[in-house]
């Protein structure tokens, strides 16, 4: 297998992941936990933004700690996305440069990844 059919096939993984991981995204609560405390009784809520509106849910405590860890785990998997992102950025890159692909086979596997 040559250097260029590696960084070939190096893409198409990078880019199944860059897409697995977008539908983790997709499942897991986005926002924040945030906690008030109202006539001495303490309630937990997730917050997120939608546009300029930040909306609420109220989250009770038996479910707490599980909203919690996917909210984490949410986070993780955007912080890897931005790594996969670039990595997939460099590596389009340097194919384009080796002429082993063309603008639009670029343009044509970023959509049957659905990568933006």
């Amino acid at each position: 297998m040559s250097k260029k059919d590696k960084m070939l096939e190096a893409l198409t993984t990078l880019l199944d992941e860059y897409s697995g991981i977008q539908n983790v995204i997709a499942a897991l609560p986005r926002g924040y936990i945030s906690k008030k405390v109202i006539s001495g009784h303490v309630y937990h809520y997730r917050q997120w933004r939608e546009g300029t509106h930040v909306l609420s849910d109220y989250v009770p405590e038996t479910l707490l700690n599980g909203v919690r860890q996917k909210i984490v785990i949410r986070k993780e998997n955007e912080e890897l996305l931005k790594i996969i992102k670039k990595d997939i950025k460099k590596l389009e890159r340097q194919l384009l440069k080796a002429a082993v692909l063309t603008e639009e086979e670029v343009l044509e596997l970023n959509q049957r990844y659905n990568f933006k």
